[in-house]
């Protein structure tokens, strides 16, 4: 872990990190805020094989799945 750090993470991510420790949530415990998370790439950048896969991934799940089915209510 990075030693010190203050960031917005998905309940699902940081789950397991928080139940074993590893991770604190600060307040507001409940009616977390809902906030937006992008998937930034560099398109002047030439992605290794696996980044490509990777991001064909992350593509093919978000033309697949409605904004509905991954917003947290």
């Amino acid at each position: 872990m990075a030693d010190i750090g203050i960031g917005a993470l998905p309940l699902h991510v940081a789950r397991r990190d928080v139940d074993t420790g590893r991770l604190r949530q600060l307040p507001p415990y409940d009616d977390l805020p809902l906030i937006n998370i992008y998937l930034l790439t560099n398109p002047a950048r030439r992605f290794s094989e696996a980044e490509a896969a990777f991001l064909a991934g992350c593509s093919e799940m978000l033309d697949s799945v409605s904004l509905d089915e991954r917003t947290y209510r």
